[in-house]
């Protein structure tokens, strides 16, 4: 049994040593950077969401802010003027529309520490996705000298200027100096 394990342990490992060579790194990066912009845009557009939520949430809650006060004003003129059955009939009316207006206060500030948390990690994330794309540009541009150096291999001779023969130097300096003496530049 131990030696099957080994083997079929073996045989995953070549096989993921083989996709590690198959897969372009750089590709691999782009495709990292695309999924983090999209995860992005998806939480700016659920931040979106939740604005338009809590900008309705409010106006709502504004709305029975206002219809409160203009209760309090005719029960206070009701008490006032001994019109107790009225004053009832408000009171009845008052009491739900307090809890409902208490129940949009608190979900009006649920709404705003959910906003300001997912503004704070799309910010970090923003963050990061400027980070990766720093590396991914010099990701790109080492690949690119590294191309570039080894196009200019290709083409340079495989001799360096140490093994030049002293009187190949010697000669090039001469026809040189003549050149630039009689005015022609090399």
């Amino acid at each position: 049994m131990g030696i099957i394990t080994r083997i079929v342990r073996i045989f995953k490992a070549d096989i993921h040593g083989v996709m590690d060579q198959l897969e372009d790194q750089g590709l691999l990066l782009k495709q990292h950077l695309r999924d983090m912009e999209k995860a992005l845009s998806q939480k700016k557009a659920r931040i979106k969401k939740l604005l338009a939520s809590r900008h309705q949430t409010s106006e709502e809650l504004n709305k029975y802010k206002d219809e409160i006060g203009k209760i309090e004003q005719d029960l206070t003129v009701s008490i006032e003027k001994d019109r107790d059955d009225i004053a009832r009939m408000l009171i009845r009316k008052l009491k739900p529309m307090t809890l409902h207006k208490d129940d949009l206060h608190r979900h009006v500030e649920a709404m705003d520490k959910e906003i300001a948390q997912m503004q704070d990690t799309v910010e970090k994330q923003r963050l990061q996705y400027e980070q990766f794309q720093l590396k991914s540009k010099a990701f790109d541009h080492k690949k690119e000298q590294q191309a570039w150096e080894n196009h200019l291999s290709s083409i340079t001779p495989k001799h360096s200027s140490h093994d030049l023969p002293e009187e190949e130097v010697e000669l090039e300096l001469l026809q040189r100096k003549e050149a630039i003496r009689g005015g022609i530049q090399p």
